[in-house]
């Protein structure tokens, strides 16, 4: 599995720079956000998750899909 983190990195991009492209996709977020949702500290909208895959230029579909798996991994860890 591929973090959402891992796919920032992999495109050479810092959460700033990240928040910044989702932005250009029309919703507002703030780069700490960002790291949030990565870390699995909070959930991310399917909106915001579809303009972060665009950002990446990757499917939006793919993103949805780390995502929630990544929550499900989360939930049984604890």
């Amino acid at each position: 599995m591929v973090s959402l983190r891992s796919l920032r990195e992999a495109h050479g991009l810092t959460s700033p720079q990240l928040a910044e492209r989702i932005a250009e996709r029309g919703v507002q977020v703030h780069p700490d956000a960002l790291l949030n949702v990565e870390l699995g500290h909070k959930r991310a909208s399917r909106r915001l998750l579809t303009a972060w895959a665009l950002a990446l230029g990757i499917r939006p579909v793919d993103i949805q899909q780390q995502a929630e798996l990544a929550e499900r991994l989360t939930r049984a860890d604890t």
